[in-house]
């Protein structure tokens, strides 16, 4: 997520803050300070505040903690997780790839609810041992109870709700897996999927008919609807390249240019032959790669002056023909890169970029899979 500042790491995993979170934050101290049933009316206003503002970081805390349940059982299975963020509808885990297996995927999505239940029980058992006002009567509130046992209630409440059967929540994922057993894969997502955009239409529906408070259901529903859209078309794509390799993909017979070409004569071959980047090569070995990017910030009269060797990326990402073509789609979209060279022994023998992949993604939505 480009709109993501990264706080700390854990266990190598870059926890994120989004900037939605920011947005959030306000609203949900605002409640907190002004209900009856937390800082309203037993504190200061400005403590209300402070105290609302904090119970939040508390939450989103434990959100990360839900997040990082889901992280622990999917190292446990060696699946990479690129980075976990926090947003305005809670915590996401970024996974490099979902486990095909449905005994695994039921054990990664069903870890996040279960570490939120047991936060939940805990902070409850802690209330009721240390005497504690029961939190959600307004006339029986203490601020240690509302701490304790609020956050004990909304870890409950966090598990519960994501344990709805529909992506992107866990529940979504857990039906998957269920669903899984009994069909294939792309059949068991696209039914858990068709599941969660029914449910989201309904919740929806229903926050139509309590405007203006059902406004909150409404961005719930488009959420569920959008992600469940989301996972479909995933795992689609997913499934197209199973069996391709960046070999079946790339295009071959790659334009070069050399080192000492200039910037004028590059943009003249770009306007020519129409691509946007060309790998660079000295001897018939790869030493660098030039975009349109790196020559657009040139002025006009340095051009004949500028050659691609003062320019280029260097040492440029580079993947082999016989690497598998969803691996390298996951490249390109980390490393946020518009073409890798294909090479072997630093010889170039293609070029992948996002366009061949749009390309076989319109092909496999037609059912016509390109061929090596």
């Amino acid at each position: 997520m480009k709109s993501s500042i990264k706080m700390i790491e854990i266990w190598g995993i870059p926890i994120k803050l989004h900037i939605s979170f920011l947005i959030i934050l306000p609203p949900f101290a605002w409640l907190f300070a002004n209900s009856p049933f937390f800082f309203q009316g037993i504190v200061e206003p400005w403590l209300a505040y402070t105290l609302g503002t904090l119970l939040t970081l508390m939450f989103f805390l434990c959100v990360l903690l839900h997040e990082l349940g889901h992280s622990y059982v999917a190292l446990k299975y060696d699946i990479p997780i690129n980075s976990i963020t926090l947003m305005i509808f809670g915590g996401v885990a970024a996974m490099e790839e979902t486990p095909d297996d449905p005994s695994i995927e039921l054990k990664l999505a069903i870890a996040g609810p279960l570490v939120s239940l047991a936060i939940g029980i805990v902070l409850l058992a802690i209330n009721y041992l240390a005497g504690l006002p029961t939190p959600i009567f307004p006339d029986e509130r203490s601020l240690a109870g509302i701490f304790i046992g609020w956050l004990g209630y909304i870890n409950i409440i966090v598990a519960a709700f994501n344990l709805i059967p529909a992506f992107p929540m866990d529940g979504g994922r857990v039906l998957r897996s269920i669903f899984a057993k009994r069909m294939p894969y792309l059949k068991a997502t696209e039914r858990a999927a068709g599941i969660g955009k029914a449910f989201a239409f309904s919740l929806g529906l229903v926050g139509l008919l309590l405007l203006p408070a059902g406004i909150w259901l409404i961005l719930i529903a488009a959420f569920i609807y959008f992600g469940a859209s989301q996972e479909e078309k995933s795992t689609k794509i997913t499934r197209i390249f199973s069996d391709l390799q960046v070999k079946d993909l790339m295009t071959e017979n790659v334009l070069t240019v050399q080192p000492e070409t200039n910037a004028e004569e590059l943009i003249e071959l770009m306007m020519k032959k129409k691509h946007m980047g060309y790998p660079v090569t000295k001897n018939e070995k790869l030493v660098g790669i030039i975009t349109f990017s790196d020559i657009r910030q040139i002025p006009r009269e340095r051009r004949v002056a500028t050659y691609v060797k003062d320019i280029m990326t260097k040492n440029p990402i580079t993947v082999d023909p016989e690497l598998d073509a969803i691996e390298a789609l996951r490249i390109i979209s980390r490393e946020r890169i518009g073409r890798i060279p294909v090479t072997k022994n630093r010889q170039v023998v293609g070029i992948i970029s996002r366009s061949d992949f749009t390309t076989a993604i319109e092909l496999g939505e037609m059912g016509m899979v390109p061929q090596e």
